[in-house]
């Protein structure tokens, strides 16, 4: 069904949601994948596409029951705070445009703890880890705790309350050189960035100086998406989030890491070549799903 605002949802248990934002072939996988084995309302939100999207979902309806509606182009993170502010359902399932989920089993482990009273979430739990030794942080820069947003159950009373408290799905870095004075640390952070040989630098003599972040003190803390609200909810408001180690997600989806970025922001790393993905989801799409593209 066309639909005009998140209000004209009917009010339900759970509801999957799928951003898409121009990735039309890879979105109509996580579509037809999210139909298939997550067993419940599938509700595609098309953001400004340039790419005929809008008009090729519409014609899908004819052949697929979800709901569509269409919501302006904004960061990831601020579309999923609106979401959550609006949406009048119960729990949420987050499935990213480039996620294909091969099978139903990590929906008997969400729905066996979704809706224990103090849960707010399920799914993967992502961190906290040291970035990539390849980004030139290496065990110095940390991802702070957070669910893995590509695939994930949340509660959305517990998130919107969060939300109204000021919290958010936005990303954020946090310098901790000199944690007393945000200023200082971010204009020895700054000077990290210029200066790549500092970057692996621990001075351990400023970590007297610094917060413990799950007893590490590294001087650059990354807030991915989600991890703000993450730690608000389970450190803070005293929530718990069930889930896996995020590394085991490849048992239950396929995620084509960055496809959406790299549309949005173009020269953006993809996890494999386009053309390779492109490939392999049309594939999918005509053997499992019928649906030639």
């Amino acid at each position: 069904m066309l639909i005009r605002a998140l209000a004209d949802l009917e009010h339900r248990s759970e509801q999957a949601v799928i951003i898409n934002a121009g990735t039309r072939l890879v979105s109509t996988l996580a579509l037809a994948s999210a139909l298939k084995f997550a067993g419940m309302p599938v509700l595609l939100i098309d953001c400004e596409s340039d790419d005929g999207s809008f008009e090729h979902f519409s014609t899908l309806m004819e052949r697929l029951n979800f709901d569509l509606m269409t919501a302006p182009l904004r960061p990831h993170s601020l579309a999923l705070d609106w979401i959550f502010k609006e949406i009048p359902v119960e729990k949420v399932l987050l499935v990213d445009s480039d996620v294909e989920i091969l099978n139903a089993r990590i929906f008997d482990l969400m729905r066996q703890f979704i809706d224990l009273d103090r849960v707010f979430g399920a799914g993967f739990i992502e961190g906290p880890n040291w970035m990539n030794s390849q980004s030139g942080f290496a065990r110095h820069g940390y991802f702070e705790e957070r669910m893995w947003i590509p695939l994930t159950m949340l509660k959305v009373l517990p998130v919107r309350a969060a939300i109204s408290k000021g919290n958010s799905f936005g990303e954020r870095q946090v310098f901790n050189d000199f944690a007393p004075s945000r200023t200082i640390s971010r204009v020895i952070g700054s000077l990290r960035y210029r200066l790549p040989s500092l970057r692996t630098r621990q001075f351990g003599w400023l970590d007297s100086f610094k917060e413990s972040h799950h007893g590490l003190k590294p001087w650059l803390v990354w807030y991915d998406t989600g991890a703000e609200l993450y730690r608000h909810l389970k450190y803070v408001a005293d929530y718990q989030f069930v889930g896996l180690p995020a590394e085991f997600h490849s048992s239950y989806a396929r995620h084509f890491s960055g496809v959406t970025n790299n549309k949005l922001h173009p020269g953006h790393h993809l996890g494999s070549p386009l053309e390779a993905i492109n490939a392999y989801v049309r594939e999918q799409l005509r053997t499992l799903y019928g649906i030639e593209m």
